[in-house]
């Protein structure tokens, strides 16, 4: 009797372990809006109301691009699912975010097509963009890309198989 009650609690349906954390540190979040600090006051120094306009330009434009990239790349090569990704503005995860776990595989490919595909999305405004949108639209797209690209390389060597977490102050890989 005993035996079997023992074999009973250690069958589960779903089993994850917890291969790596990753912390997002204080340091991180504040280092990532210097960064857009950094920038604003630059595209005011060289641009003045110019700028500023320039830098909401890009803001809006990358998140629609972002966006648009990600729900195609979605519709593609996985089973859309709305309750799965949702809009965050906690730093550093800001725009349209895995809200619940993710694959690896599908999470490196997503983001492989979001940073190559909106930079060439970005270029094609280059005939009609003045040099602080352009600018502007460049940095904003790497500027919120770039937590993200930070746990792509921590998580390069992970088997492709793997599931993300991510929450405010941590990324949990887990393996099945």
């Amino acid at each position: 009797m005993r035996g079997k009650l023992a074999e009973q609690e250690k069958a589960t349906i779903y089993q994850y372990q917890l291969i790596q954390k990753v912390l997002v540190r204080d340091e991180l979040r504040r280092s990532h809006l210097s960064i857009l600090a950094v920038l604003a006051i630059f595209l005011w120094l060289m641009y003045q109301m110019d700028g500023m306009r320039a830098l909401g330009i890009g803001f809006m434009s990358a998140f629609v691009i972002q966006f648009i990239i990600t729900r195609l790349t979605l519709i593609r090569v996985d089973e859309p699912d709305d309750r799965r990704w949702g809009w965050r503005i906690m730093p550093p995860w800001i725009g349209y975010i895995p809200t619940a776990h993710i694959e690896l595989a599908l999470y490196r490919r997503l983001h492989r097509h979001l940073l190559w595909l909106g930079l060439c999305a970005i270029g094609v405004f280059y005939p009609w963009a003045n040099e602080a949108t352009m600018i502007s639209l460049i940095m904003c797209h790497v500027w919120i890309l770039a937590p993200r690209l930070v746990i792509m390389r921590k998580l390069r060597k992970a088997k492709r198989n793997g599931v993300l977490r991510i929450a405010v102050s941590e990324v949990s890989y887990y393996h099945r």
